[in-house]
């Protein structure tokens, strides 16, 4: 059985270069597309990821993303594929910045 899912949610955490952002938690909204050839239980892949954003301090969007969909892999060894995006809607007024990235695991 092939599993696909999509979830999009929004935390509270520490990532960023500036002095600021790595002093005070800000909002931050993380968008997921994820395939499998088993069963993937979205509930226990957005636990998994809002434990590690809390968790981890990241200083880029990227380095978030390519740990993130690491540990993904690690802790869900079906997955086959993923999309993660991850926006800061409130570091720039009027615009929404933001990185993606896409993994292909299969062989």
């Amino acid at each position: 059985m092939q599993s696909y899912i999509k979830i999009k949610f929004k935390l509270k955490c520490i990532i960023g270069i500036l002095d600021f952002e790595r002093k005070k938690k800000q909002k931050i909204i993380i968008k997921i597309k994820a395939k499998s050839d088993e069963f993937l239980d979205y509930v226990q892949v957005l636990k998994f990821v809002k434990a590690n954003y809390k968790e981890q301090k990241f200083y880029t969007l990227e380095q978030s993303l390519e740990f993130i969909s690491l540990k993904l892999k690690e802790n869900f060894s079906s997955l086959n594929f993923i999309k993660i995006s991850v926006f800061k809607p409130k570091i720039i007024k009027k615009a929404r910045v933001g990185a993606s990235l896409k993994k292909n695991f299969k062989t």
